[in-house]
């Protein structure tokens, strides 16, 4: 049953995953050939001394990507549920509801991270094509807030998309954005590297409250 609800997920994501994946893919190579494009017609110097002296962030197109692909696969996999309260008939199946709940973020979180993983392998190349390897490093670093920004917009998304009460969802819909603004408050290379910890472990505290918001659209309780 699990193995089927999984698929079932993934056979309702795999085209909205596709479609994300090959934005991120077009995003990459634009990556490469703008930076590309500074260092034909500009001196290695000047673009060295903008970006680690000054601290331009050469990639910075991208910092907003991950919250966008978050937030598409969130509300691919749950709102087309919501309409007509075909949820309701998944969390009568006999799988415990939170265990199905659970299984689906699961899946929504692996979905939204398989392409945050080819990101950052493909941002640390990039970097690495025209910088030494402490530039590919430090990209890692200074991008791992951003993805983490997109996991928090996916449960966010969840979350609200599950929540039957219009009051909570925008408290819900406050919460998650003054989240992910804690992500980007950053504008140098490597801003995180010291707090980073906290806010990624507090951010897998959306997980639970997804299962909460899903219990309530079961139960029907305290509707607005």
């Amino acid at each position: 049953m699990i193995k089927s609800l999984l698929y079932k997920e993934w056979l309702k994501l795999r085209y909205y995953w596709t479609v994300a994946f090959l934005i991120n893919i077009l995003f990459l190579a634009y990556l490469f050939i703008d930076i590309r494009h500074q260092f034909v017609f500009e001196h290695a110097e000047m673009i060295w001394y903008q970006a680690f002296h000054i601290g331009n962030i050469l990639y910075d197109k991208i910092k907003y990507l991950p919250l966008v692909i978050g937030i598409i696969i969130g509300a691919a996999q749950f709102v087309p549920e919501m309409l007509g309260n075909r949820f309701r008939l998944s969390l009568h199946l006999p799988v415990e509801p939170d265990v199905l709940v659970f299984r689906s973020v699961v899946m929504g979180i692996l979905s939204v991270g398989g392409i945050f993983l080819i990101d950052v392998f493909l941002l640390c190349y990039v970097i690495s094509v025209f910088f030494p390897l402490e530039g590919a490093k430090s990209a890692f670093f200074t991008s791992l807030s951003w993805f983490f920004a997109g996991i928090v917009a996916y449960t966010g998304t969840a979350l609200c998309a599950l929540e039957p009460q219009n009051f909570r969802k925008i408290v819900y819909l406050v919460l998650t954005a003054g989240f992910v603004l804690i992500f980007y408050q950053g504008d140098n290379y490597e801003s995180y590297n010291r707090i980073f910890l906290k806010p990624a472990i507090i951010s897998f505290l959306f997980i639970p409250s997804v299962i909460f918001s899903a219990y309530r659209y079961r139960n029907r309780t305290n509707l607005a």
